[in-house]
């Protein structure tokens, strides 16, 4: 499995999309996402509300950035991959979870 399964949005369209998040607490649904500024990969992150996540990544997106997103029901799974992702990829916006013991926190 890789981004080629995600779907590809960027900011404005993820927020428009997901617009019906705004005012949800308690989203039985995970996402797992990836920001791609020029192609390459600066963040990868997991949340269970993609519109506000959104909204506070704006300092991290611009307007060429892509946003590759799946929706998950399993919060480990998600966790799990995107602890793989950061590893993998070492985005530079999760350095500081780049480091060795810093994902520990979650389970294998």
């Amino acid at each position: 499995m890789f981004i080629t399964e995600f779907q590809r949005l960027s900011r404005r369209e993820v927020l428009k999309e997901y617009r019906r998040l705004r005012y949800v607490k308690n989203n039985r649904s995970y996402f797992l996402y990836f920001i791609f500024e020029s192609g390459e990969c600066v963040y990868v992150g997991e949340t269970s509300n993609i519109f506000w996540r959104m909204v506070k990544h704006k300092g991290k997106c611009s307007e060429q950035s892509v946003i590759c997103l799946k929706e998950y029901h399993d919060k480990q799974e998600v966790l799990k991959l995107e602890k793989h992702y950061i590893r993998t990829l070492k985005p530079k916006f999760n350095n500081r979870y780049c480091l060795e013991g810093q994902l520990e926190l979650f389970a294998a």
